[in-house]
């Protein structure tokens, strides 16, 4: 089997699938080029004619412009002859200039044009000398455009719409106007207006040629034309956003930008993969309006995840998504780096909106979602009857022991049994009779306990988020305010979470406008609360519950259990006094819950002031704090509370007596940490001789953070009275296992830090006729966390750029069909700091000595004087393009990079108290490419069928990390293994189970190794399989958007490639047959192919049996060939649909615009590469929170007021 990894057939297959990738784009350029040539060729109409026929003139114009052209022929035969001379005009205007002076009108019907003779209406009309005609231009959202221009075609001349969109045009000869409206950003639009119609109502679009013209790039300290950037970017509008109505803005992202991969899962971004050896290093820099959000090296700071619930609806944001006018990703060092050291991992860019200098305009939405819990079937665990046969196995094999035959005073530490051991352990003990006992198993296996768990502990997760903003603006001001709430009910009963989010910004210019100040609120409000009464009932633990357990009885009466003690011996004790022992998980959703409360506020301000035409200075100061608590309250009546209570119970003269601190138990947490920035920039803009052009910003900041956390734990709590008892943490108090044990310290943890960076930065780009550009950047950090030295904390980081905009070279500006062609090369440097060690040694205090009272004291991390940035160095060459007017564009990028100074743990000199410190020592190349190929396949009339393709590449190889690999050490993990790429992964040569049930492996002799013989250091990676890496390499996006009208349609699949798993076959299975087991045993239903008998060795899908069983043979069966599978998939990952109200429908004067949507996502694997039917990306290990998500459904409305 290991020949299918190590041949060079994997790489013939990864060839075979780029070069089908490849084709299928060229497929989809040909397909795109050929509409888009056809509909291009007919967009204009030129013709010249002197004294023609009125028929060959319509009929060339029908040729020409794609349009019908309906007519009486007699009517048309009896016209005059016409002269006509036009160029490229709109097909308007050239029916126009040929009904001139004609007794004839036409009409327009979507893309029908009717020429008919003038009626007598008609004639009165053009009687009247004086008719005038309004024009009324709005936006998609109904929102007037003021300054609009509207240019007269006819008359050659240039009008603009007032304060409230609108125009008025006086006196509209009888063959009318053509028009042409256009506004900053919007696709513009040609009409004809007659006298038949007082008001036209014109709406204009964004759309994405208009777009691509105005767009600009953010890197959180400027704003940059996409034209003249060199760096590699990614954008994506608050519309796209908006167009994927899902609860998690993950979800809405993903596919969705080539080379950033978006783990809905794991609640994580990656931007072109890590740059050092730790996972959690490889988040990206998240920067909202300018300033970096406080804590964002949290991988929970983008989404944030209720406890208790780990897939599907029930991830929030963090950030109001409906406040999102942009998120740009700032992928290559020219782009980063003047983040500098925060910024080796890639930067994401987010900016919220701001208020407009238009009219005010209220906006209300309400998003709905909703999933169905996954089917416990989903886990293929074994049933009933599975289940006890393992477990029968296990007691007729000694490995599990009957608790009755403890002996005397082993009571306290014998735990109970299951009712199904229970069973055969009676007819052991000569209790019960073999037919009895088959007759309660057969009973017991009749049971799906199963099905209660999905009743009583499991419900459909459901969402509400509802949306309000008011915003608007003069000629000298605007304001934006927004408010959100957000209600999430995951699967797992007892569980919820809500967040609310106030943000209100505002700008105002002052002194003629040299002067703006701005001012900026956001606060968020968040409250989580956890049970883990499902999911405990789901794991494999004590409280666990097997396949036949249930939780209700016939007459729907909570069932408890006996976990710790047998049944027997718990009712001795509750009847001497102690409290119940029993385990109830239904009664259990009520009790120890954990609730957290957060608050966030960030408060910023910031004066710009213009020094000169070229030159203006702007100061800014942002404010950033967050107050956390969270408490868990193990109640008396719940399992945790009367286990801490009966510990503490000791018996006196037969009767157990309570300790003075019995009651409940209150562990309090609490965090408060603040962030401090201050920021003064120069913005240069400049130009000479109209032709060379200079952008400069030069500016230093200054960055304080603190923190402080505390937790607590009180005892004997009273929930009624609210009161405590007194503890002595250092006293010993007697337990009922005969013991003493202290409670520990009240105040068991008090952390506080403080952190401060200086840096000073500058960025600038000069560009000739905006066709060569040169850009640099250089920023210089300093932080306290790193070495005293200032030359390892103070470092440098730098990128310079060139761009070429080769389609403004005069050779290529006649060239209709291209309308972009950039070259674009960046090199630089971003850095990072190491996730552990400073330059300060860092001592915890934890409890106290028993003999002198006083605080232990110990260095948890020495000073390390030599630690400082982890530094990439990036390189990146990219093209763009764009054809026929915008109807195709695209990217390419191919980048390499190399990361020095990763901080490695070495093995250390144990006398000093630590085994290993943390060095600058390790290095990793990567590098990669990716694509972006947009197109609007299709544009005939009302519909369009646009698709946008991305495709990534990324790898990486360990060059140094000088540390020895042993192989038992790396066999199935994702092991750092110089010159392999990270999450390589070795695995043992499969030889089959032995006669005895046993695993063998081959070493590289081929010689076989049994489960009985421990490998030695002889045994080395060259003995191992080199089975592939975890993570995909390569990743892909493939989205289609149909729109007709109003309805839009839009696909999305998403994939994945290159990588292997491990299939997931033994979990909490028994590993030696030389001691007992209790509690629930692994539930898979690989468990149930065991080897039972000699012969069952030649069934392939046959795991270790139980008899003579071993760690190795366990270890070596897991992290074996046997189960790699190829990880490859490609999945549909949501169809949503979108519907804009026509204006005719709604209330002209109450509403402006209102849209619908609707979005089902997780519709699953379309196509993967392995045949056992597994999820690769929700691998099932047995835990509820790994098995692949049902479709969800969201639901959304947005109105404009």
């Amino acid at each position: 089997m290991y020949k299918n990894f190590t041949s060079l057939g994997l790489l013939n297959r990864q060839f075979r699938k780029l070069l089908l990738v490849m084709r299928l784009t060229a497929a989809i350029l040909l397909l795109t080029l050929m509409q888009i040539s056809a509909s291009t060729m007919a967009q204009k109409v030129s013709i010249v004619e002197k004294n023609a026929p009125l028929e060959r003139v319509l009929k060339e114009i029908r040729k020409q412009s794609g349009y019908d052209i309906i007519y009486d022929l007699n009517i048309i035969l009896d016209a005059k002859p016409v002269s006509i001379n036009v160029n490229q005009v709109n097909v308007f205007e050239a029916i126009q200039k040929s009904l001139n002076n004609q007794a004839l009108s036409f009409s327009l019907d979507g893309k029908t044009i009717v020429i008919k003779e003038k009626s007598v209406t008609d004639k009165l009309v053009d009687i009247i000398k004086v008719i005038d005609v309004k024009v009324s231009v709005r936006d998609s959202s109904g929102r007037p455009l003021p300054g609009a221009n509207v240019y007269n075609k006819t008359i050659n001349k240039m009008y603009t719409t007032d304060k409230n969109g609108d125009l008025v045009i006086n006196d509209v000869p009888a063959n009318g106007y053509v028009l042409q409206i256009s506004y900053l950003g919007f696709k513009g639009e040609e009409i004809f207006v007659d006298r038949k119609t007082i008001t036209y109502y014109i709406t204009l679009r964004q759309s994405t040629a208009a777009l691509e013209e105005v767009s600009v790039v953010s890197n959180g300290y400027q704003k940059i034309s996409k034209e003249r950037a060199a760096g590699a970017y990614a954008v994506i509008t608050g519309k796209e956003l908006a167009a994927n109505p899902a609860v998690n803005i993950l979800e809405r992202l993903e596919g969705q930008v080539a080379g950033v991969k978006f783990d809905i899962k794991g609640n994580s971004v990656q931007i072109r993969g890590v740059n050092n050896y730790a996972g959690g290093g490889g988040l990206p820099l998240i920067v909202v309006d300018g300033f970096p959000l406080m804590n964002s090296s949290d991988a929970a700071t983008l989404t944030k995840q209720v406890a208790g619930n780990t897939f599907g609806n029930s991830v929030i944001s963090s950030i109001n998504m409906a406040d999102i006018e942009q998120i740009t990703f700032l992928k290559d060092a020219s782009a980063s780096s003047i983040w500098g050291s925060r910024a080796a991992n890639g930067v994401i860019v987010i900016e919220t909106k701001k208020g407009k200098k238009i009219a005010p305009s209220l906006n209300v939405g309400y998003v709905f979602g909703i999933s169905k819990n996954p089917s416990i079937a989903d886990l293929h665990w074994m049933n009933s009857a599975q289940y006890i046969n393992l477990e029968q196995e296990m007691v007729d094999k000694g490995l599990l022991v009957d608790p009755a035959s403890a002996a005397p005073g082993n009571e306290f530490f014998t735990p109970n049994s299951s009712e199904a051991t229970e069973w055969m352990f009676r007819v052991k003990r000569g209790t019960a009779t073999v037919a009895q006992r088959d007759a309660a198993l057969a009973q017991i296996a009749s049971r799906d306990g199963m099905k209660q768990i999905e009743d009583n502990l499991l419900q459909n997760a459901v969402n509400h988020q509802y949306n309000l903003s008011y915003s608007g603006g003069s000629e000298s001001s605007t304001y934006y305010i927004s408010g959100n709430y957000t209600k999430d009910v995951p699967v797992f009963k007892s569980n919820y979470g809500e967040n609310a989010f106030v943000n209100a910004n505002t700008s105002t210019d002052l002194f003629n406008k040299k002067v703006t100040l701005r001012a900026l609120f956001n606060y968020q409000y968040s409250k989580s609360q956890y049970n883990a009464a499902a999911t405990n009932a789901l794991s494999v633990s004590t409280t666990a519950l097997r396949p036949y357990d249930l939780l209700q009885d016939a007459n729907g009466n909570s069932i408890g259990r006996n976990i710790i003690f047998t049944d027997a011996f718990a009712n001795k004790l509750v009847g001497q006094g102690y409290l119940p022992f029993t385990y109830n998980t239904l009664d259990e959703l009520n009790y120890s819950n954990s609730i957290s409360k957060n608050n966030v506020l960030r408060l910023s301000a910031g004066l710009n002031g213009k020094i000169a035409k070229w030159l203006n200075a702007d100061v800014s100061i942002i404010n950033q704090r967050q107050f956390g608590s969270s408490y868990t309250l193990d109640d008396l009546n719940g399992y945790a509370g009367r286990i801490l209570t009966n510990t503490y119970t000791v018996l006196t003269n037969g009767r157990a007596i309570a300790p003075s601190f019995a009651g409940g138990r209150y562990i309090t947490y609490g965090t408060t940490s603040s962030e401090t920035t201050v920021r003064g920039q120069l913005n240069s803009d400049f130009n000479i001789a109209g032709k060379h052009q200079f952008n400069i910003i030069a500016g230093a900041e200054i960055r304080e953070t603190n923190s402080d956390n505390t937790s607590e734990t009180r005892y004997g709590f009273n929930s009624d009275t609210r009161t405590i008892a007194t503890i002595n943490p250092t006293q010993q108090y007697p337990t009922m296992f005969g013991y003493t044990q202290s409670l520990g310290a009240n105040l068991s943890n008090l952390i506080a830090y403080r952190k401060r960076y200086l840096s000073y930065y500058s960025n600038a780009s000069y560009s000739y006729q905006d066709k060569y550009f040169v850009t640099g950047s250089v920023r210089l950090d300093d932080a306290t966390l790193l070495g005293i030295d200032r030359r390892k904390r103070a470092v440098p980081f730098w990128s310079v750029g060139l761009r070429w905009n080769a389609n403004k070279e005069e050779f290529l500006q006649n060239t209709e069909w291209l309308n972009a062609f950039s070259i674009r090369a960046t090199l630089g440097t971003a850095g990072v700091a190491p996730l552990t060690g400073t330059n300060v040694p860092l001592i915890s205090i934890s409890g106290s000595d028993g003999r002198t009272n006083q605080p232990i004291a110990s260095i948890d991390n020495p000073a390390n004087s030599n630690l400082g940035w982890e530094t990439t160095k990036m390189a990146n060459l990219g093209i763009d393009f764009g054809f026929f007017k915008g109807r195709l564009n695209g990217s390419f990028d191919v980048y390499g990079k190399r990361t020095k100074d990763i901080a490695i743990a070495f093995a250390f000199n144990p006398t000093y108290g630590w085994s290993s410190l943390n060095f600058n020592s390790g290095t990793l190349t990567g590098g990669g490419y990716e694509f972006t190929l947009n197109g609007e396949i299709i544009r005939s009339g009302k519909f369009s069928w646009k698709s946008i393709l991305n495709f990534g590449y990324n790898t990486n190889k360990v060059t140094d990390q000088r540390l020895v690999n042993n192989a038992s050490n790396i066999a199935g993990t994702a092991a750092i293994i110089e010159g392999m790429p990270l999450g390589a992964t070795y695995v043992y040569r499969w030889a089959g189970l032995d006669s005895k049930g046993q695993s063998q492996i081959y070493d590289r002799n081929n010689s076989i190794i049994s489960n009985t013989t421990n490998l030695t250091n002889a045994f080395t990676k060259d003995d191992l399989v080199y089975a592939g890496r975890r993570y995909a390499p390569y990743t892909a996006g493939f989205n289609h958007n149909f729109s007709y009208g109003q309805l839009e349609l839009g696909v999305r699949f998403t994939g994945y490639f290159g990588h292997i798993f491990l299939k997931n076959a033994v979990t909490n299975y028994p590993t030696s047959a030389d001691f007992a087991y209790n509690g629930v045993l692994g539930r898979q239903g690989e468990l149930d192919n065991r080897w039972r008998k000699p012969g069952d060795e030649s069934n392939p899908d046959a795991i270790p049996g139980i008899t003579g069983v071993n760690f190795n043979s366990i270890n070596r069966y897991r992290f074996s060939d046997a189960l790699v599978r190829n990880a490859d998939n490609i999945r549909l990952q949501q169809i949503s649909l979108a519907y804009i109200v026509p204006q005719r429908f709604l209330p002209r004067n109450f509403v402006k615009s209102l849209s619908l949507s609707a979005n089902v996502r997780n519709l699953g694997i379309v196509w993967r590469a392995n045949k056992d039917g597994i999820d690769p990306e929700f691998i099932n290990t047995g835990n509820f929170g790994s098995v692949t998500p049902t479709p969800s459904y969201v639901f959304g409305i947005n109105a404009t007021l």
